[in-house]
């Protein structure tokens, strides 16, 4: 900020002058970097973990214990902000390490859509209820949030079912499998130990017998891993530079978040489905639906996936070139059929490996893209803090890069290949929702 300015002196959710400068966009962008990597590395530890206790333990305590400290987490942005001049800034890590704690994907397809829709509505909610305190009830905002998250937490405690099959009443208590696991690793030998504890372990597991099927997963995570990495790493820096490059306030960028994250909802909800309805005649010639193998990748699924990974690109090349906010919104919406990307990777990998083994592999696949969240936005803020003040558009190139190479590794996957190589039937596209 300017000299003599305060936090204080800040009006929340306002265009403020004194902070779009080159010097402030640089600090943001490094406390970003910071953050990211301090939540980066601690979600590649707990990732695994949150896979394995869902295995175990059923799926609704993880995401309720991680959406509980997301709520301490949240706690401590509502005192910054209510208290900016009495509470060092420095407590904001204390805020990113429990966020890296709470680390856990488990959004698969319509998970996807829900998603993407609470991106769309949450901030223009956000915009209004900021109107409606205007400046002189700014923390209203922050408060609405916490009551979100609590909510959310009630609603997982109440009207969600476990969805993890089989007894769980049958299976030994947390405190039992902690004593177990303890005497049997100090009977392991070092190798041992490394082995069991190896994050990525299911990549390598015996029980994926089809040296195809094993490639196809590998090749899968490793294009959702760079296509989430490249997408987080842009996250911050997309709204750190519309702001900068067009003077929006938080009323401008939080309807350019509802806008492309509504195009996101539609494209996993609505486009996703319509669009397996009228390319499967092409991929796939009619058979009986009954002897359709669900268990491998499509060559639909593969056209699906690099359409969403060109839309991507095109729309971060769309973000760099953009004159106008109108433009730069417009490249968003285009980008938004990326969401499908993910959703076919991810759910593809599923549809591969037994539903015992689920929560493992998406424990792996969080350790992964938690890897990438520490390395893409760490580059990605390091980019934009050194080049802000001559080309602030520089890191959305880089983006734009990372998704190509995403398109790239498409090549590695082997659509024809599938669990049992004795099936012969036609493949049911992965995506197929009916409507």
């Amino acid at each position: 900020m300017v000299q003599n300015s305060t936090a204080s002196s800040i009006i929340v959710g306002e265009y403020n002058a004194q902070c779009s400068i080159p010097e402030v966009e640089s600090a943001t962008a490094m406390l970003n970097l910071w953050g990211n990597l301090l939540a980066g590395i601690l979600g590649a530890i707990t990732a695994p973990l949150w896979g394995k206790f869902s295995d175990n333990y059923g799926r609704v305590k993880p995401l309720v214990a991680a959406s509980t400290v997301l709520l301490a987490s949240e706690v401590i942005i509502v005192l910054l902000a209510k208290l900016p001049d009495a509470i060092p800034l420095n407590w904001i890590y204390l805020a990113f390490f429990l966020e890296g704690l709470s680390e856990r994907n488990v959004a698969l397809g319509w998970f996807h859509g829900s998603m993407f829709f609470g991106f769309a509505a949450g901030p223009a909610l956000g915009g209004y209820i900021g109107m409606a305190g205007g400046q002189n009830g700014p923390m209203l905002i922050f408060y609405a949030g916490l009551v979100m998250r609590v909510a959310g937490i009630m609603f997982l405690l109440i009207f969600v079912p476990e969805s993890l099959p089989g007894d769980l009443g049958s299976k030994p208590s947390l405190t039992k499998n902690i004593d177990r696991s303890s005497r049997g690793v100090s009977r392991q030998t070092w190798m041992e130990m490394a082995k069991t504890a190896n994050p990525i372990h299911i990549f390598s597991s015996k029980s994926i017998t089809q040296p195809s099927v094993r490639q196809n997963i590998i090749a899968l995570a490793s294009v959702n891993t760079i296509m989430f990495g490249a997408f987080a790493g842009a996250m911050n820096i997309i709204i750190l530079y519309a702001e900068y490059t067009f003077d929006w306030g938080n009323k401008e960028s939080g309807t350019f978040l509802s806008t492309i994250n509504i195009f996101r909802t539609l494209a996993t909800t609505i486009i996703l489905p319509l669009a397996v309805r009228f390319f499967r005649q092409f991929f796939h010639p009619p058979t009986s639906r009954s002897k359709r193998e669900p268990d491998s990748f499509s060559h639909l699924d593969l056209f699906l996936l690099r359409i969403a990974i060109l839309s991507d690109v095109l729309g971060y090349i769309g973000y760099a070139l953009s004159p106008t906010g109108t433009l730069f919104t417009l490249s968003g919406a285009l980008s938004g059929l990326g969401a499908i990307g993910l959703a076919t990777s991810e759910a593809s990998m599923t549809k591969l490996v037994d539903s015992a083994q689920t929560g493992e592999l998406l424990g792996a696949l969080g350790f992964l893209q938690a890897m990438a969240r520490i390395v893409a936005p760490t580059l990605a803020n390091l980019t934009y803090s050194l080049t802000v003040a001559k080309v602030p558009a520089l890191v959305l190139w880089g983006v734009a890069a990372g998704f190509s190479a995403a398109g790239f590794a498409t090549f590695w996957i082997d659509p024809g290949s599938r669990r049992d190589e004795g099936v012969k039937e036609e493949v049911v596209p992965l995506q197929e929702i009916h409507l």
